[in-house]
């Protein structure tokens, strides 16, 4: 653990509880800008958080993949807030924070872009079969014909969004430059949003019976984990496409791997697994219909300065209140 001694040792801590992203030249600014002390941990376990709170006095921590559950927060009652690296809150207990009185929050606009775009690269490089192809021109065969997919014509293709928020919009306005048709579900948006937005609200079935491929941006919930299932997926029509750039956990993996194997669903493009990081030997892994990435949709430059940036100048921000 390494705390910066610039600042004067009675300013209250700031802890980061672990961060791959490099230096944190950029925490540090925003954190001693607004009067407090960084101290940097690599935490990967309960205890090693709770020793590197106690052993820093902390009242504000940032955090990447640490787990901040229960009971770390109540051996740690020095902690008034804490901020997440990124969207998701899967290893905050929100909750517990909540009943403890600790201020919990993501950081959730930084990266919306990003994400659009790694979703419709994903998309259209399905649609057009780019994988197949390229290992096939890889193998010598030029031109390459078989048992090859088709490319599809991207202005015949209807888009089906699960979940319309921010990120959802982005690939919908993606998409509909491509002169895709664009349809949406989210019971928490209503109707005339979605059509303002420019796509087609429809129900749950109807989303999957209607798309040539369907791209979940639904957060993680107790009521969405595996809401992609082996049902969603036989509705869809044979040689269909699922991109996931979520959650791993909003997709029901023994269906997908069912329906790839049936040749139900044509190909995925997805850029989180179930346990992260994936196993090379899985057999979805190895499966050339499967288009991979390593969890990187939202990453750019631009994105990681804004992330980290925001995450520290909002905590410092919120610790002035609490």
């Amino acid at each position: 653990m390494t705390a910066d001694h610039s600042q004067d040792d009675a300013a209250p801590v700031v802890l980061i509880t672990d961060c791959d992203m490099g230096p944190a030249d950029l925490e540090r600014a925003a954190v001693e800008a607004g009067g407090h002390r960084l101290v940097v941990a690599d935490c990967r376990t309960e205890d090693d958080v709770v020793e590197a709170v106690r052993a820093s006095g902390a009242v504000g921590l940032l955090v990447q993949y640490a787990p901040i559950t229960r009971a770390v927060l109540a051996a740690c009652p020095g902690v008034r807030a804490l901020f997440r690296y990124g969207v998701g809150m899967d290893n905050v207990d929100v909750d517990a924070a909540r009943e403890l009185g600790v201020v919990a929050r993501n950081v959730p606009d930084y990266g919306s872009a990003e994400v659009a775009d790694h979703a419709v690269t994903l998309l259209l490089s399905l649609l057009r079969g780019v994988p197949a192809w390229s290992s096939a021109t890889a193998r010598g065969e030029w031109p390459a014909r078989g048992d090859l997919p088709e490319p599809l014509e991207l202005r015949e293709c209807t888009l089906g969004l699960l979940g319309f928020g921010a990120i959802a919009r982005e690939v919908g306005a993606r998409a509909r430059a491509f002169g895709m048709t664009v349809l949406a579900h989210d019971p928490f948006v209503a109707a005339a949003d979605v059509e303002a937005a420019g796509a087609r609200p429809v129900a749950f079935e109807e989303l999957w019976r209607e798309s040539t491929a369907v791209s979940v941006h639904a957060p993680l919930t107790e009521g969405t984990r595996g809401v992609v299932d082996a049902r969603a997926l036989g509705l869809m029509a044979p040689g269909s496409f699922l991109v996931n750039t979520a959650r791993a956990g909003l997709v029901d993996r023994g269906a997908l791997e069912g329906a790839l194997v049936s040749g139900h669903l044509a190909g995925a493009g997805l850029d989180v697994w179930w346990t992260e990081p994936a196993d090379p030997q899985d057999p979805l892994v190895r499966d050339p219909r499967v288009l991979l990435t390593p969890h990187v949709a939202w990453l750019s430059p631009g994105s990681v300065r804004r992330l980290r940036s925001s995450a520290a100048s909002r905590l410092v921000d919120v610790l002035r209140e609490v």
